[in-house]
């Protein structure tokens, strides 16, 4: 944001090394007067403003007038020697600086939005009076919504061309279109009712006649593509995209929280996430593209919020559209713009104020409409698995629906623990040094075990839009077969276990794709099952008291229904999400009548998973890997005081306000560690005066050191008050402009519950510890995070007293934080 703040540093002109003496001019565009006694003028003719600052030769003092100071992003690295004078004005008053965040770094939350402010005001102050001042702030505050504008649409177009290019790959497994070898099998055989006579199997191609013949080289070739595909899309990723591995959110949830995950929203993950995800569901691997939307929407606004200033120097604002832009990946993967807001708000979003929701709706409506407009799939859906039921439903079924709550209750937390644990054995086991190998024999074992079933080896959007799909009067095969009912019950359930099974191992591999079409076609096989038994037994014993409210002219129970609240139950309790699950189940079937069925389950499937954990799976993740996230939906009750959490003074580097020169500082650069140093008046009285970060000081010291302007002997100021002025021809080195004079303290003795919704609640990096002015400590996030992780563990295994031993073991061990852990670049590939 260069225009966020106005100048409040002084400038310094160096014209020492082409000139041995100083010269003093008089110029019309500075109105400068040098006096010896160092009286400062007033304000001149044209209003400029005068500070009194020290003469760069000598000990003169001159007055030049306040200029608007460059954004601190832009301050960061001067073009030239000459351009150090942003980092040495004399007596500065102006607004806190900082220095470029640091990659695994968390942002000051106070810092930006104070600075998002003072850009607001001074727009206001500059812009001129009638329409043209008008206009100046309409093109300003349209800049998020070109954005986001920007972003829909980009969402439509990306979405489409992963779903027509992920089936055609797909189709491409069992043969080809003769027509046209672009076209998918669906296209293909558009017009045709009965057999396809276009589409062309590989085994057709090469005449092959003989059945065991035929079913071999089927066989062979969706095994071969299956491994081509699962190693191109590892490949691409851990060569040239490492961050474009696994499904992202638990990465944005971390990064809408503060931290800093640079590259990991680039351009180039952007384009090996769309391209890498389209051959990993190719080839058959349990996972799906639709978590991976909210990666390449975010991905978008990163990219487009680059080109206005005023978002791209400003943390807090581009997260603000970045919570916005989620909404957009939710839209689109799903077909529910509404449901897209919902995700927002809860689930990726650590801030939400008003505007965020408004936006939200903006970005996801246009991402809807655009793909609408682009009608990928020709029927008018804005996804494949999008159904419609005409039917009803009893009263008695309400039992029913609990009882599917309750088994993918259980069934999804088993998933998750059993995910969480595998990925916990790669990362300490040889696994972790041959990404692309586990990849490949993943895909083949999957490939292999996948061909002998039906269920398994069709694509899960279209496996779920057929177990979503109600039975009509003249189906008689497949799943509306009565004769092979039983054989397909039994089929469902061998494929649920299957599916759980593969989805926990594809879930850690090195390749970008999500889990929410395998949690979905799991639950919904389950559901599926589950209500093709409850016909069966209507069927056989219609006169049973609990079906007199059936109808005997009217089909009283509905298979597809019984999916569909099995498979919104099953993604709540992985993902314990609720509201969204329900939204997004009902912008899919457009049937507001089934909202109370699926809420019921959706409510007691959460509740059974928060049983044996509150966390969910993109949670878990973050645990996993120590990032530095405290929940909003969570409270916390943690035990003892500031004193207790702080790392005291004693074991802390200070800095001194004016008693360190430009070698002490390189010195305690080079000898420490620290992410900040304290600013104290003296190391005697440990008064606090203030606090600096590293790369703040870093930066500074390192421009002044290949300077030639400064000597290691050259002092350092860091205090803003009165002090002795230094020795005249001394170049002082200041660095008030990186100094926080009002870091946020808190007494000794302060409860460690207020600590930690100080953290939660204003983002703030690091509180200090006082008492009565002296510096007591430190308290930073990571103390506060270690401290409520290390209560969340005590008290899941306070609370597991009924389970079982061996899944109270994983749940433990999943729940253990990973010691000395940096964080790596992607939450679910390890080891790439």
């Amino acid at each position: 944001m260069d225009e966020t703040f106005e100048g409040a540093s002084m400038r310094r002109t160096f014209h020492g090394e082409t000139s041995s003496t100083p010269t003093h001019t008089r110029t019309a565009d500075t109105r400068s007067t040098h006096t010896r006694t160092g009286t400062m003028h007033s304000e001149s003719e044209s209003g400029s403003e005068y500070v009194p600052r020290f003469d760069d030769y000598g000990d003169e003092h001159s007055v030049v007038p306040l200029r608007r100071m460059r954004s601190s992003q832009e301050a960061l690295i001067p073009n030239d020697e000459s351009d150090m004078d942003v980092i040495t004005g004399w007596l500065y008053n102006g607004p806190l600086q900082r220095a470029k965040y640091e990659d695994f770094s968390t942002i000051d939350w106070i810092y930006e939005s104070t600075k998002a402010r003072h850009y607001k005001n001074d727009l206001r102050v500059q812009t001129h009076v009638g329409i043209k001042g008008r206009l100046q702030l309409l093109a300003d505050s349209s800049k998020s919504w070109i954005v986001l504008l920007a972003v829909g649409v980009t969402m439509g177009l990306i979405a489409t061309c992963i779903s027509v290019s992920s089936q055609w790959l797909i189709d491409v497994k069992g043969g080809y279109c003769r027509t046209g070898f672009y076209l998918n099998r669906r296209f293909c055989c558009w017009n045709t009712d009965t057999v396809c006579v276009d589409w062309v199997t590989w085994s057709e191609l090469f005449r092959v006649h003989w059945h065991w013949l035929d079913w071999l080289l089927q066989f062979i070739v969706f095994v071969f593509d299956a491994i081509l595909f699962a190693g191109i899309s590892t490949f691409l990723v851990t060569e040239y995209a490492p961050y474009a591995a696994g499904q992202g959110i638990a990465e944005i949830k971390t990064i809408m929280s503060g931290f800093m995950m640079r590259q990991f929203l680039g351009v180039r993950t952007l384009g090996i996430k769309c391209v890498g995800v389209v051959l990993s569901v190719a080839s058959g691997l349990s996972l799906g593209k639709e978590g991976t939307m909210v990666h390449v929407a975010c991905c978008c606004g990163n990219i487009y919020s680059r080109v206005f200033k005023k978002i791209k120097h400003n943390e807090v604002k581009r997260r603000e559209l970045l919570s916005a832009a989620s909404a957009a990946g939710i839209s689109v993967a799903f077909g529910a713009p509404i449901a897209g807001v919902l995700f927002s708000l809860e689930q990726v979003s650590y801030y939400f104020p008003a505007k965020t929701m408004w936006r939200s709706l903006f970005c996801a409506t246009a991402a809807a409409v655009t793909l609408k407009l682009l009608n990928p799939f020709r029927n008018g859906k804005l996804v494949s698995f999008q159904v419609t039921y005409d039917r009803t439903w009893d009263l008695f079924e309400l039992w029913f629906f609990v009882a599917i709550g309750v088994i993918c209750g259980i069934i999804g937390m088993l998933q998750n623990r059993l995910t969480l644990y595998l990925m916990e054995y790669r990362q300490h086991s040889v696994l972790k040094n041959f990404a692309r190998g586990e990849v490949l024999v993943v895909a083949l074992a999957t490939a292999c075990v996948s061909y002998m079933s039906v269920y398994l080896r069709a694509d899960m959007v279209t496996l779920v839009s057929n177990l979503f799909t109600e039975c009509t009067g003249q189906e008689t095969d497949g799943l509306c077969s009565r004769g092979d009912r039983a054989g397909n019950v039994f089929s469902l359930l061998v494929t649920s276990v299957l599916r759980v099974l593969m989805t926990s191992v594809a879930c850690g591999l090195a390749v970008p794709a999500g889990m929410f079409t395998p949690s979905m076609a799991t639950g919904a096989s389950i559901g599926r099952a589950f209500g093709m038994v409850v016909q069966t037994l209507y069927e056989n014993h219609p006169t049973w008291r609990l079906f007199g409210a059936c109808r005997p002219d009217v089909p009283c129970i509905t298979p597809g229904v019984y999916a569909l609240v099995g498979a919104a139950s099953m993604l709540a309790s992985t993902t314990r999400m609720t509201v969204t699950v329900v939204v997004i189940m009902f912008e899919l079937t457009d049937a507001l009548i089934y909202v109370l069925p699926i809420m019921l389950a959706v409510t007691v499937s959460k509740s059974v998973a928060d049983a044996f954990g509150k966390d969910g799976y993109f949670e878990s993740i973050i645990h996993l890997n120590g990032y530095p996230f405290l929940s909003m939906d969570q409270e916390y009750v943690l035990h003892g005081t500031s004193d207790e959490l702080m790392v005291r003074v004693s074991e802390m580097t200070v800095v001194e306000a004016n008693g360190e020169t430009l070698e002490s500082v390189l010195k305690l650069l080079r000898e420490s560690s620290y992410s900040g140093f304290p600013v104290v008046k003296s190391k005697s009285s440990l008064v606090l005066v203030g606090y600096i970060s590293r790369s703040d000081m870093a930066m500074v010291a390192e421009r002044a050191r290949v300077s030639s302007v400064y000597s290691n002997a050259s002092p350092c100021c860091f205090s803003r008050g009165n002090i002795e002025l230094p020795m005249a021809h001394a170049q002082i080195l200041d660095f008030r402009p990186w100094v926080d004079a009002t870091p946020i303290t808190i007494s000794h003795g302060t409860d460690v519950n207020l600590v930690a919704e100080m953290f939660r609640e204003l983002g703030v990096r690091y509180v200090l510890v006082v008492h009565h002015g002296a510096l007591l400590g430190i308290i930073t996030k990571k103390d506060i995070v270690r401290t409520v992780r290390l209560h969340s563990r005590n008290q899941a295994r306070s609370e597991m007293p009924y389970v079982p031993v061996w899944l109270s073991s994983m749940v433990r061990q999943t729940h253990e934080p990973v010691q000395h852990r940096l964080p790596v670049f992607s939450s679910e590939s390890r080891g790439l």
